[in-house]
């Protein structure tokens, strides 16, 4: 009996250990085949991934793109999922949630309800995605 528990908890230990991956989350939401719009490093014109985006969801196609962000005190990835469906995804990675103390890396996400592009001309890439939602609704700590 003994050692039944003791394999049952080092595969429950094993299972929970995996790091977060921003787009494998990404990818699951958007399904096979979707259009990899890229990754916008802080910093740099984020203007190719923004129009990727806005052609593949009034495509209708699958897609995925990531925008760097501010963190305070850690890296953080936005991350958008678009199936052909029209359903879309917006996930955030935090690479320490913790505030500096080295805390493994979460993410947590919402589901945008009747989304459409944000067409203003003041948006910050960086800030605001190219896509807005009606409402969304909360999905919580998707990963760690």
């Amino acid at each position: 009996m003994m050692r039944l528990v003791l394999t049952l908890s080092v595969v429950a230990t094993v299972g929970c250990s995996s790091p977060c991956d921003l787009r494998s989350g990404l990818t699951a939401r958007a399904g096979g085949g979707a259009t990899d719009c890229g990754h916008a490093v802080l910093g740099t014109d984020a203007s190719p991934v923004d129009a990727c985006v806005v052609t593949a969801f009034e495509g209708g196609m699958a897609f995925v793109a990531q925008y760097d962000r501010m963190g305070a005190d850690s890296r953080v990835v936005f991350g958008i999922a678009g199936d052909a469906s029209g359903h879309v995804t917006f996930l955030l990675w935090d690479g320490d949630p913790s505030g500096g103390s080295g805390a493994d890396a979460v993410i947590s996400g919402d589901l945008c309800l009747d989304p459409s592009v944000d067409s203003s001309s003041t948006r910050d890439p960086f800030v605001v995605p190219p896509l807005t939602c009606g409402s969304t609704t909360s999905l919580g700590r998707t990963c760690g």
